[in-house]
Order: structure tokens, then sequence, then C-alpha cells
């Protein structure tokens, strides 16, 4: 099997989403003066290529250590929805691929906006899942939702609600890259990190694609 790296790289000090805490990688141990290299992180559990548990909006919804492993693994399907700056992508651009989203569905879109990862705009200027579609893909009941944005809609409240309130439970997975390197099906494999009631995690997104 040949994997294909789903995950932006981690580097101190780079750009948060508006509000988060920053990404600070610094030294804690160095082998020249402790024999062994130790690094102090801290950074918002949103950071970078992550996923959302539904406590992450929702205040009675699953916590990162109550969701089964098996919501983070298995077959997905890449939609590609080619958007701009500021553009939107509505029931209209889903609708053609409606044979794909059945129940239980790993569905990532890709819209072009994972090679803005690290420019400034990034975190404002993202192609924005309107309420309408995430209250259609939320009656789809799919398992999963990624994409190459850092969030799916500019109404980041409401759309994250419609997609992860019952009975929809959708999990999230934002900031994804290289995209455009998939075939329309292969394995996802993004497990977070075991946070005991954790509202979200990054993740080492992989896909796997068959020889």
């Amino acid at each position: 099997m040949k994997f294909i790296d789903l995950t932006h790289p981690l580097r101190h000090g780079q750009a948060s989403f508006p509000g988060d805490p920053p990404l600070s990688v610094t030294p804690a141990a160095t082998i020249e003066k402790d024999r062994c290299n130790v690094s102090r992180v801290a950074m918002g559990s949103h950071q970078g290529t992550h996923l959302d548990a539904l406590y992450h909006f929702i205040p009675d919804g699953k916590r990162l250590d109550q969701m089964p492993l098996e919501w983070f693994y298995g077959p997905a399907t890449v939609l590609r929805i080619p958007k701009k700056a500021g553009e939107e992508i509505t029931i209209a651009d889903l609708k053609p691929f409606e044979a794909r989203l059945t129940p239980g569905a790993r569905i990532i879109y890709e819209t072009g906006w994972h090679r803005h990862y690290g420019e400034a705009n990034y975190f404002t200027e993202f192609p924005s899942l309107t309420q309408e579609a995430a209250a259609y893909l939320a009656a789809t009941r799919i398992r999963m939702l990624g994409m190459d944005t850092p969030t799916p809609g500019r109404d980041y409240y409401e759309v994250h609600h419609l997609l992860q309130q019952k009975p929809a439970e959708i999990v999230i997975v934002e900031s994804l890259a290289n995209l455009d390197a998939l075939p329309e099906s292969f394995l996802f494999i993004g497990f977070p990190l075991r946070f005991e009631g954790g509202d979200g995690s990054p993740i080492r997104a992989v896909a796997g694609i068959e020889d």
C-alpha cells in the first residue's frame, strides 16, 4: 500500500485560527546540556490539520475519548469542488455527488484552498459551506466530513451545530493537505491524540492507496 500525507507541518510561530492560542515549539532540554533533546510544545487543540470532537460546539456532544476509533479510519471519497477565495459551497455543488453521500460514508471535499496554507488570507477568505449545504449534508448521515479549509463555513457556529448535533454527529476534519494527489477512493487514517474529555486534536492524517 502507498501512503499520501494529508497533514500540514506544525512549525513554531505559525498562524492559528483567529482567537486560538499560538503554536510554540521551543527547546526544553538539549543534548549539549541535558544529554537528550526534548521540546516544549504549546498550542490550541485545533491547531493545523485536526479534527473536532462533537463537544467542540455541542455541550452534551461526545468528547474525544467517547468517540469510537472506527470514526477516524476507513474507506473515504474525495469530492472535487474547485472554489476561489470567498466563494460559497452550495447544495448545487454537492448534488452531483449525491450517490456517494450515504449513511456512514467518509467524505472529503477539495476546493484547492489547501494550496494557500501559510498565506495571510488562509483563515479569512476560505471557501465557505453555506448553512443550507451543511443541513443537506447532515441529513445524509455521513460519518465524516473532511476539507482543505480551516473550518467548514464562515458561519462556523451555525454550521458546526448543523453537522455535529444529534442525530447527525458528523466528525469534522479541517485543514487537510495534498488533496489533489488523491484518487477518488482511498483509505483514510486520522486518529486524534487521546486527550481525556478533549474537544479536538491535531492529527496525522494519511491516505492509504492500493498499489
